[in-house]
């Protein structure tokens, strides 16, 4: 239950985006994750910094949205899950890579504040 700007309690119309959070760099990993924790609407439901953990994760918890960083980049989760890539370099070829693999985006690290929050709204 939310509440509006008059204090009249309300059901939100539209669940929230549930979002994975893959990034080697544990620096990185928390200011990804405090922007995305300030994103409305937005439900981090797990946070990974290895392969391994990466794939449980999402088994477990099959996001809307996987949040990852380049150098995490396998294949695409499943068909149902969107990608969006960040990294740390700004090499075209991350990109393409990314492209390949099915990602909705490709966006580089210090873009992630001005470029996530859009990528997510349009993700669904």
């Amino acid at each position: 239950m939310l509440s509006n700007l008059l204090g009249i309690e309300f059901e939100p119309t539209h669940p929230e985006t549930t979002v994975v959070l893959a990034d080697v760099a544990g620096p990185g990993r928390a200011a990804l994750a405090t922007l995305l924790a300030g994103i409305p609407g937005i439900a981090l439901v797990g946070e990974v910094g290895d392969h391994e953990t990466l794939e449980s994760v999402l088994t477990e918890t099959a996001p809307d949205v996987l949040v990852v960083d380049d150098r995490l980049l396998g294949g695409a989760p499943d068909g149902t899950t969107k990608v969006i890539v960040v990294g740390a370099d700004d090499d075209p070829g991350f990109a393409v890579r990314a492209a390949r693999l099915g990602a909705l985006a490709w966006i580089p690290k210090d873009s992630a504040d001005a470029m996530l929050p859009a990528l997510l709204a349009g993700a669904l």
